[in-house]
C-alpha cells in the first residue's frame, strides 16, 4: 500500500510541475522516489515519511535556489523603469493642464491625445508647447520646450 501512496504523490507532483512554474513540486517528486525505493524495500512507513520529509527539504532548500538561478529568465521587462518610447523627444501642445503624478492632464502629440505629467513643481498650462521626455506605459513626462 505505501508503495502505491509514494506512486501517487510521484504522478501528482509530475502533474504539477507540468502546469505551474514554481519549481517546487520537483523536489517533493524526488523524495517521493526515495521514499518508494524504501517501501519496496520494506522499510516501515514512519521511516518512509521521515526520509520522505527529510529528503524533500535538503533538495528543496539547498537545489532549488541554484537551479532557479540558473535557469533565471533575463528577458523579463522591469516596469519600473522608463521604457524606450517612440515619443521621446517628441513634441505636442498641452490640452488640459499638466501637473505632477497626483494631478495629470494631456497632450496632444502627432493628433492623438495622451495622459501626461511633468516633474516640474508647477503646472504646464494649456496650449503650451511641450517635449516627451519618457514614458511608463501610456503616460508620458513632458517638459516646456525652451521657446516657452
Amino acid at each position: 500500500m505505501a508503495i502505491l501512496f509514494w506512486l501517487v504523490i510521484l504522478l501528482v507532483c509530475i502533474f504539477a510541475e507540468i502546469h505551474t512554474q514554481a519549481f517546487v513540486a520537483v523536489f517533493i517528486a524526488v523524495g517521493s522516489i526515495v521514499a518508494f525505493f524504501l517501501a519496496l524495500a520494506g522499510v516501515p512507513f514512519a521511516v518512509e515519511a521521515v526520509v520522505f520529509v527529510v529528503v524533500t527539504a535538503i533538495t528543496l532548500f539547498t537545489l532549488r535556489p541554484t537551479v532557479m538561478r540558473r535557469f533565471a529568465r533575463t528577458d523579463v521587462v522591469d516596469l519600473t523603469i522608463p521604457a524606450p518610447s517612440s515619443l521621446a523627444n517628441m513634441t505636442g501642445f498641452v490640452e488640459d493642464v499638466v501637473g505632477d503624478e497626483g494631478h495629470p492632464g494631456r497632450v496632444k502629440i502627432k493628433g492623438e491625445s495622451w495622459r501626461a505629467v511633468t516633474d516640474r513643481a508647477t503646472p504646464i498650462a494649456s496650449g503650451a508647447r511641450v517635449i516627451v521626455t519618457k514614458a511608463y506605459g501610456t503616460t508620458l513626462w513632458v517638459e516646456p520646450t525652451e521657446s516657452d
